[in-house]
C-alpha cells in the first residue's frame, strides 16, 4: 500500500489558545509548529497569536462562562457543527464528543469520584448524580470510547494510566508526546550584572541561594510544605521567591508565612510576565506537586540551568524523565523533612552545578519540534486506521482526501 499525504486541512479545538498556562502553551507550541506543513484552523473561544504561522482562527461563541460544565457542552456542540466534514482531521485539546486525535493533559473526572467508591456508594451517588457530575462524566465516557479510528496523546504515561484506569483503551490508541522546552542560547543568558540587578528589586543579595516556586494553585502545587521545609534550613542563606497568583487562599499563605518566622526571607511576586527573568536569578527551583500530569515549570527551569527538585513519577509526570540525576526527586513531597534535605544537598555549590548542568543537558533532547511530530506522526496514523476500518477496492479517494493505491 503507498499513501501520498504531503498537506492535510486541520482543525484545531481549543477554547483559549494563549500562551498563558502550561495546557494552554502546549497547544499553542504544537500548533504553531504545526502549521508550517499543514493547513491549521483553530476553532477557539478567545485567542492571541502574533507568531508568523499561517493559521486560521474561527471564533465559537462563549455561550456562558459558569457554570463550567455546560459552557464545555456547548463548546463541544458549536465545535461539531462548525468543523462538519470539511477536515483531513479534527484534533482537540477539549474534552468534546467528536475527533479524530486528542491531547489529554489532565486525569480523568471520573477518577476523582464515583470509581474509588463501594458499589453501593456509586449507585447512591448515581441516584444523587448533579448536572455537572453527569455532564462531566458523559463527556469523558464520549472522549474516550473505544473507536479504533481515533488516537489519544497523553502527554505522560501518568496521564495514560489514569486513563486506562477508568477507561478500557488499549496500549495501541495512545501516543505519548511530553510537553517540549526551548532552552536559551548562550546569547539570551543573563550576564551576572543582569543578574544581580533583577535581585536587588526584591531585596536578594548577591551571595544569597534563591529558591523559585512557580504556580497558582499553591496546595496542589505543595507550597504549603515548600514553606515548612525552608523553615529548617539556614534561614540567612535562602530566600524564596513565589510566583503565581494564588487566587483567595493567598492571605492564608502570607499568614502562614509569619506563622513560620519567614518574612524576610519570602517574596510573593504575584503572576509574572516574562518569566524567563525569574529564572535567571535563581539557584534552586522547587516543585512539590502533590498531582500534576506534566508540568512545565519544572522543564522551563532546568532548560535556562536551575537546579531542580521536584516530586517523584507517582505525583509528577514530569519526573518521568529524570534517569541519571537530572534533577532531585523527593519521594515523598508531603514531607518538610525531605525538602529540607534536598535544600541543604543543594547549599553545595559543586553539587547545585552538577544537578543544573545535566537538567539542561537532558532539556535539549527535549524540543517542541520532537512534540510535534509526534503529534504529526498520530495525524498520519488516525488516516492510516480510517482507511483499515474502512476498506475499498482500486484506487479511491480516502476518507480525508488522500489518495491511497491498494494493490
Amino acid at each position: 500500500m503507498a499513501t501520498l499525504c504531503p498537506r492535510l486541512k486541520v482543525a484545531v479545538l481549543i477554547k483559549r489558545f494563549l500562551r498563558t498556562g502550561g495546557a494552554e502553551k502546549y497547544a499553542m507550541e504544537v500548533v504553531r509548529r504545526l502549521a508550517v506543513s499543514h493547513e491549521v484552523h483553530v476553532f477557539a473561544h478567545e485567542w492571541a497569536f502574533d507568531g508568523p504561522e499561517p493559521i486560521t482562527f474561527h471564533k465559537i461563541p462563549r455561550v456562558c462562562r459558569k457554570p463550567a460544565w455546560l459552557n464545555q457542552l456547548f463548546f463541544s456542540y458549536a465545535c461539531r457543527r462548525a468543523v462538519g466534514h470539511g477536515f483531513d482531521v479534527v484534533h482537540s485539546f477539549e474534552k468534546v464528543s467528536s475527533f479524530d486525535v486528542m491531547t489529554v493533559q489532565s486525569p480523568c473526572f471520573k477518577s476523582s469520584g464515583l470509581a474509588a467508591e463501594k458499589p453501593w456508594k456509586r449507585i447512591l451517588g448515581w441516584l444523587t448524580m448533579s448536572p455537572r457530575k453527569l455532564a462531566w462524566l458523559w463527556l469523558e465516557r464520549e472522549q474516550f470510547s473505544d473507536n479504533p479510528a481515533r488516537v489519544v496523546i497523553a502527554v505522560s504515561e501518568q496521564v495514560k494510566r489514569n486513563v486506562q484506569a477508568q477507561y478500557p483503551l488499549p496500549d495501541e490508541r495512545f501516543r505519548l508526546a511530553y510537553t517540549g522546552v526551548e532552552v536559551p542560547p548562550a546569547t539570551g543568558i543573563a550576564t551576572k550584572h543582569d543578574r544581580n540587578e533583577r535581585r536587588a528589586q526584591w531585596d536578594i543579595g548577591v551571595d544569597d541561594l534563591v529558591v523559585l516556586f512557580v504556580g497558582t494553585e499553591f496546595k496542589r502545587k505543595g507550597l504549603d510544605v515548600l514553606l515548612q521545609g525552608l523553615a529548617k534550613v539556614p534561614r540567612a542563606r535562602f530566600k524564596l521567591l513565589i510566583a503565581g497568583g494564588g487566587g483567595e487562599r493567598i492571605a492564608s499563605y502570607r499568614k502562614l508565612v509569619d506563622r513560620l518566622q519567614l518574612g524576610s526571607e519570602v517574596r510573593f511576586l504575584g503572576l509574572v510576565d516574562g518569566i524567563e527573568r525569574i529564572y535567571s536569578i535563581a539557584d534552586v527551583y522547587v516543585l512539590p506537586t502533590l498531582a500534576d500530569p506534566c508540568p512545565l515549570a519544572p522543564l522551563e527551569a532546568m532548560a535556562a540551568g536551575v537546579a531542580t527538585v521536584m516530586s517523584s513519577s507517582t505525583y509528577n509526570g514530569t519526573a518521568e524523565l529524570i534517569r541519571q540525576g537530572e534533577a532531585v526527586i523527593l519521594s515523598n513531597p508531603q514531607d518538610p523533612e525531605e525538602i529540607a534535605s534536598a535544600l541543604l544537598t543543594l547549599m553545595n555549590g559543586q553539587v547545585r552545578q552538577q544537578v543544573a548542568e545535566k537538567g539542561q543537558r537532558l532539556m535539549r533532547q527535549l524540543t517542541w519540534e520532537q512534540t510535534a511530530a509526534v503529534t504529526a506522526a498520530a495525524y498520519q496514523d488516525v488516516i492510516q486506521l480510517r482507511r483499515v476500518n474502512r476498506p475499498v477496492a482500486g484506487t479511491v479517494k480516502g476518507a480525508y482526501g488522500c489518495s491511497t493505491t491498494i494493490q
